[in-house]
């Protein structure tokens, strides 16, 4: 059953990512969109990140601010930045989950910082664990 509730919520957010990508291509102004994957999870649950609306060719980091510290996401080798494509979308599937130490539960931010000036952010419940 929670698959296909995850699938569907994934589904759900592709069309949307893709709407907004639309219409932000369709008007003069981008307009940066951001979505994570799982919503919500337990500490250390893979995540993958999606964003679009981006500046082509742009360097995004994706924090996770807690008690005024940043977490980057990012995959090994890259120093937590990852390059918007010509499309103006990037996938970040980061090696680290959420991270184990560093968040009780509840309901955080997760901002996706261009350095061209885009800004895009997206909530993240992490859960209790069972």
């Amino acid at each position: 059953m929670n698959y296909w509730k995850n699938s569907g919520i994934l589904l759900i957010a592709i069309i949307l990512l893709c709407v907004f990508s639309f219409a932000a291509m369709a008007s003069d102004k981008q307009v940066p969109s951001f979505f994570v994957f799982p919503m919500s999870g337990e500490p250390l649950t893979k995540l993958t990140f999606y964003g679009a609306g981006f500046v082509p060719g742009e360097k995004v980091r994706v924090l996770l601010t807690v008690d005024e510290v940043p977490y980057a996401f990012g995959t090994t080798g890259t120093g937590g930045i990852v390059v918007v494509n010509d499309c103006g979308a990037f996938k970040l599937q980061p090696r680290g989950g959420i991270p184990k130490v560093m968040l009780k539960p509840g309901v955080y931010t997760i901002e996706a910082i261009g350095d061209k000036g885009s800004k895009a952010t997206v909530p993240l419940e992490v859960l209790p664990k069972k």
